[in-house]
């Protein structure tokens, strides 16, 4: 079953650097101005929720001001030991007596003690332990018409601090004003306070002072939070004392109760819901709790501006981002994109240009040109060693022409010289037989330095003859490098140059001696001879040309054993100490039963 090979979706440098230019270069515009903005509104809520408390602060001691100035004018009758009082100690026994003491009631409190603030009062009013009701109203009140439930929730109130002067809101007045024709002025907040008897401590009753509107108003309604805020003020208990008529106050219901869930707190500013800003102080002269609304829009309506500008600052800083982003890009692609072009359209006989304004585009045009060179200089070895082969093979072919017929031929000339006792062609015939095995059957790619040893050996055994003793040959092998790999036919154009090029040419007997051993880990094999001297300078010459017609032999080893093994093996050569040419064949220490071939 042939699996199924996805497209892959390929996106350009381009697209890449531009997205990732726009994502570096925008997130930081956007991010910088989000905080900007969010520090922004949170120093202006801060510094508007700052001022709106200072003035809460100054309406609410300016109101604190007025209510101490009843709290010092009711504060005299505790310790008031005139006559003046004494109708409140008397028993209201009939009608007649409560109406003469209502009379002297309502001249005490409003000729001596509130004349410059009757326009603030609606009506006082004094309750007596028993009972027994004096106010200053033109109409007669009684027990019936009290509320009870509000009179004893204030006296419990006042049981608490039986000293201070307590201030209730409308809701909680003991007489419910009858219905009647419509008035401006309404009923409002109820100051009360407990009388006693300084001499005796007997408790005389309960005062109440009952305000209209304007007590409150003329000291609230004309303080302007913001646009559209509003002033609300509450008692202990959470009840509404005073609000301003303002759109924002009409039956919102969610925002009173935002306020009363603040009522344990006594000074600070809060912001509920996300959208009220509260800013709230306690009094301490009558415990209420006045506070600022603000609606949260129109403080971030201020803010508007601030955004406006950061938004364009933005859109700016987009613009030229992108614009930047753009040129970057198309700067850093471009080579790219010619490199890639010039690479999918070169060839082994074209090279692209190395000039880039960018270092790593030139690093990468300048690898590129190394590796098509590099490919041609394989390219060409690779067809000197493919001819070498041909060459190499059709010599074979040659030589393998009627080898059974050789073998037989030398095999009859040895029985023959055994049979006439011709020892020395015995030895002579013997040796080129061996010769011919390994020559005509060195097909195989490796072999092992002792094998090629012993071709060498049958080689100066032939030569000898031929020389008639002329020289002397010695060859050594290392016991621990008898079976590292070897080329087959490496030594052999080696020593017949020390032959033909040395010995044949000097006119003294000369010698021959071969040492294979290992020398860290590499194997050198040294050949060295005594007689003429090669010129070394040009046989190096010779080695590194393409072609020669002198010496082929060497340069087709040395190539043979670069090509096999790398550039740091193959031939050396130098001067004997005596007399005559050392070379020395440098090979890797593998063992050809357990090594791998190498290669380039």
């Amino acid at each position: 079953m042939n699996a199924i090979i996805k497209p892959i979706h390929s996106v350009s440098i381009r697209t890449l650097l531009l997205g990732a230019f726009l994502t570096l270069m925008l997130i930081p515009f956007v991010v910088i101005a989000l905080i900007t903005y969010h520090k922004e509104n949170q120093i202006i809520q801060k510094q508007t929720s700052q001022l709106l408390l200072q003035t809460v602060e100054q309406t609410q001691r300016a109101m604190d001001a007025n209510l101490a100035e009843i709290d010092r004018l009711t504060w005299a009758l505790l310790y008031d030991q005139s006559s003046d009082l004494d109708f409140l100690n008397g028993s209201f026994g009939s009608a007649y007596q409560i109406f003469e003491a209502s009379q002297r009631f309502k001249e005490k409190f409003y000729t001596d003690m509130f004349r410059g603030r009757l326009e603030y009062i609606q009506a006082v009013h004094f309750i007596t332990p028993e009972m027994n009701i004096l106010s200053t109203d033109n109409t007669f009140r009684s027990k019936s018409q009290l509320d009870l439930a509000n009179y004893q929730y204030i006296v419990s109130q006042i049981d608490k601090e039986p000293l201070q002067l307590h201030w209730f809101s409308k809701s909680r007045e003991v007489f419910h004003p009858k219905e009647s024709f419509d008035t401006p002025i309404k009923e409002s907040v109820t100051a009360t306070r407990r009388l006693i008897d300084s001499n005796s401590g007997k408790l005389k009753g309960y005062l109440f002072i009952q305000f209209n509107d304007r007590f409150i108003q003329e000291n609230l309604q004309n303080v302007q939070i913001g646009a559209t805020g509003a002033i609300y003020v509450s008692d202990r208990s959470g009840d509404r004392v005073y609000q301003q008529e303002r759109q924002l106050m009409d039956n919102n219901t969610k925002l009173i109760e935002a306020i009363n869930s603040i009522t344990n707190k006594e000074r600070g500013y809060q912001i509920v819901d996300n959208e009220w800003l509260l800013a709230f102080n306690s009094s301490e002269v009558s415990g209420w709790k006045m506070t600022a609304i603000v609606p949260m829009n129109e403080l971030i309506g201020a803010n508007q501006q601030i955004l406006s500008y950061l938004l364009l600052m933005t859109l700016m800083g987009a613009v030229v981002s992108i614009i930047i982003s753009f040129l970057l890009a198309t700067s850093i692609s471009k080579p790219v994109i010619q490199l890639a072009r010039h690479m999918s359209s070169a060839s082994l006989h074209h090279l692209v240009e190395e000039h880039s304004p960018i270092r790593e585009l030139r690093i990468l045009n300048r690898n590129f040109n190394q590796l098509i060179l590099r490919t041609r200089e394989l390219i060409k070895q690779n067809e000197v060693q493919e001819r070498e082969k041909r060459e190499a093979l059709l010599k074979a072919l040659q030589m393998q022409i009627h080898p059974h017929f050789l073998y037989n031929t030398l095999d009859t000339m040895y029985w023959m010289s055994i049979k006439y006792k011709a020892e020395t062609v015995s030895k002579l015939v013997t040796a080129l037989g061996r010769f011919f095995r390994f020559t005509l059957s060195s097909d195989r790619e490796w072999i092992s330095i002792q094998q090629e040893m012993e071709h060498i050996q049958n080689y100066l055994t032939i030569q000898s003859y031929r020389y008639q003793d002329k020289f002397s040959y010695q060859l050594s092998i290392e016991e621990t490098i008898r079976n590292n790999r070897i080329m087959p036919l490496i030594l052999q154009p080696l020593v017949e140059n020390a032959i033909e090029h040395g010995i044949s040419k000097s006119s003294e007997k000369g010698t021959i001696s071969i040492v294979a051993c290992k020398i860290g880990d590499k194997v050198c094999i040294s050949i060295a001879n005594t007689g003429g001297r090669l010129d070394l300078e040009h046989v190096k010459q010779l080695l590194n040309a393409d072609h020669a017609s002198e010496h082929v032999g060497l340069r087709n080893v040395q190539q043979r054993i670069k090509l096999a093994f790398g550039k740091e093996y193959g031939l050396q050569f130098s001067i004997n100490t005596i007399d005559g040419t050392v070379v020395i064949v440098t090979l890797p220490h593998q063992d050809l039963f357990a090594a791998k071939p190498m290669g380039v």
